[in-house]
C-alpha cells in the first residue's frame, strides 16, 4: 500500500512538471502575424514632392532559430524525464522494500539470545543425564528381576530335593530295618543255645566233669549275647523311628502338610520366601515402569529441547552471537521479490541516485514481527544480506531488484 502511495505521489509530481514545461514553450512561441488585407486602389493626391527614406525590413515573428531551439530542447527534456519517471515508477512498483539491520556479538538483544541459549544447553544437559540414569535405573531393575525370577523356583526345588532326600532315606532305613531284625534273630538263636551250654555246663559242674571257669566263661558269653541283642532292638527301634519321620517329611513336603494337619517349618519357610521374591518382583516391575515413564518424558522433553536449539541457531540472531551479521526484515507483502542472489539497491530519497550495494545471501525461514521499512509493526522474515557497501547499512530502506 505505502509503495502506492509513494507511486501516485511521483505520477503527480510529474503531471505538474509536464504542465509547467508546457507553460514554458506557450511563453516562448510567437504569434504569427495576421494576413494583410487587400489592397484598394485609391487616386494619389497632389502633393509636394519629397524625399522617402527607406527602413529596414523587422525580422519576422516565429522565425527565431534560438526559440525553435529552446522549444525543442524543452520537448526532448521533457519526453526523457518522462521516459525517466517511468522507469521508477515500474522499479518502485517492482521493486522490494526491505529495512536493513545490524547485529552484533554486543547488541543487547544477542546477550539476552545468548543467556537463553545457555539456559537451554544446560536444560538440554539436564534432560540428556534423566535419560542416562533412567536408562541405568531400568537395566538395573530388569537385572534384578531376572535373578528374583531365577530365585523364584528355589523354594520349591528345594522342597523336592527334601522329599526325594527323604524317600532315599526312608528306603535306607526300611532296609537296615530289616537287615538288624535279622541280625536280631541270629543273635536270638545264638543266645538260646548258649543257654542250653550253660545248662549243661552247669550239670557238668555238679558232676565235677568242669571247673568254675567253664560255667563262668559261659554265662559271659551269653550275657554278651543278651548285650548284643540289646543294641540291635535299641538300633531297630530308631531306625523305625527315622523311618516314621522320613515319611512324615515325604507327605509333608508332597501335600504340604503332616499327618495331624499343620504345616512343615520348611514348607512354611519356604512359602514365605516365594511370597517375598513375587513381592520384590511386582515392586521392580512397577519401578521399572516409572522410569520408563520418567525417561519416555525426559526423552520427549529433550527432543523438543534439540528442535528449539535448531530453530534458534538457524536464526540470523543465533549467527550474531559468534560474528557481525547483516540482515534485513522482509515484509510477507515485499517477500516474493526477495531471493538468494537478488540485487540490493541503495537510492537517495528512496527514488534518485539508485546503485548496487549487495545481493541477498540467504532468506532464513521461520515468522518475525517488527517494524517494516516504514516503522509499522508488521510480520515477515528475515533476510541475510552479502553487502558491498558497508555504509547502506546505516540507511531506513534497501530496495532489493529481481
Amino acid at each position: 500500500m505505502k509503495t502506492e502511495n509513494l507511486a501516485l505521489r511521483i505520477v503527480r509530481d510529474d503531471e505538474i512538471l509536464e504542465q509547467q514545461i508546457t507553460t514554458a514553450i506557450r511563453r516562448l512561441e510567437i504569434v504569427p502575424p495576421a494576413p494583410e488585407p487587400e489592397a484598394v486602389v485609391v487616386a494619389p493626391p497632389v502633393v509636394e514632392s519629397t524625399p522617402v527614406v527607406e527602413t529596414p525590413p523587422e525580422a519576422v515573428p516565429g522565425k527565431s532559430i534560438t526559440g525553435r531551439l529552446a522549444a525543442w530542447g524543452a520537448l526532448i527534456g521533457t519526453l526523457v524525464g518522462m521516459g525517466w519517471l517511468g522507469v521508477q515508477i515500474y522499479l518502485v512498483l517492482t521493486d522490494s522494500w526491505v529495512a536493513p539491520l545490524h547485529l552484533s556479538p554486543n547488541n543487547d538483544a544477542i546477550v539476552g539470545l545468548r543467556l537463553q541459549h545457555t539456559r537451554n544447553q544446560a536444560e538440554l544437559a539436564r534432560l540428556d543425564a534423566e535419560v542416562a540414569r533412567a536408562d541405568s535405573a531400568i537395566a538395573a531393575v530388569e537385572t534384578a528381576t531376572q535373578r528374583l525370577v531365577a530365585l523364584r523356583g528355589t523354594a520349591t526345588d528345594t522342597l523336592h530335593w527334601r522329599a526325594d532326600e527323604s524317600r532315599v532315606e526312608a528306603g535306607g532305613l526300611a532296609t537296615t530295618t530289616a537287615l538288624m531284625q535279622k541280625q536280631r534273630a541270629i543273635l536270638e538263636d545264638l543266645r538260646t543255645r548258649q543257654t542250653r551250654i550253660v545248662e549243661r555246663t552247669r550239670d557238668d559242674l555238679k558232676a565235677g566233669i568242669v571247673d568254675r571257669t567253664a560255667l563262668d566263661r559261659d554265662e559271659q558269653t551269653l550275657d554278651q549275647l543278651a548285650l548284643q541283642i540289646a543294641e540291635v532292638e535299641r538300633e531297630i527301634a530308631e531306625a523305625e523311628l527315622r523311618r516314621k519321620q522320613a515319611r512324615t517329611v515325604i507327605r509333608a513336603l508332597d501335600g504340604g502338610k503332616t499327618a495331624s494337619g499343620s504345616r512343615m517349618p520348611e514348607v512354611a519357610a519356604g512359602d514365605e520366601h516365594s511370597a517375598r521374591i513375587e513381592i520384590e518382583i511386582e515392586r521392580l516391575a512397577a519401578e521399572g515402569r516409572g522410569h520408563r515413564a520418567n525417561r519416555q518424558a525426559a526423552a520427549a522433553s529433550a527432543a523438543a529441547q534439540r528442535s528449539l536449539l535448531a530453530e534458534l541457531e538457524a536464526r540470523p540472531l543465533y549467527r550474531a552471537m559468534k560474528a557481525e551479521t547483516d540482515v534485513a526484515f522482509v515484509p510477507y507483502d515485499q517477500l516474493d521479490g526477495v531471493k538468494p542472489g537478488a540485487v540490493i539497491v541503495s537510492c537517495t530519497w528512496a527514488v534518485f541516485a539508485c546503485e548496487e550495494v549487495g545481493r541477498i545471501k540467504e532468506v532464513m525461514g521461520g515468522e518475525v514481527v517488527t517494524q517494516d521499512p516504514w516503522g509499522e509493526m508488521a510480520r515477515g522474515q528475515y533476510a541475510v544480506l552479502e553487502l558491498t557497501d558497508r555504509e547502506a547499512i546505516r540507511e531506513r530502506v534497501l530496495r532489493v531488484r529481481k
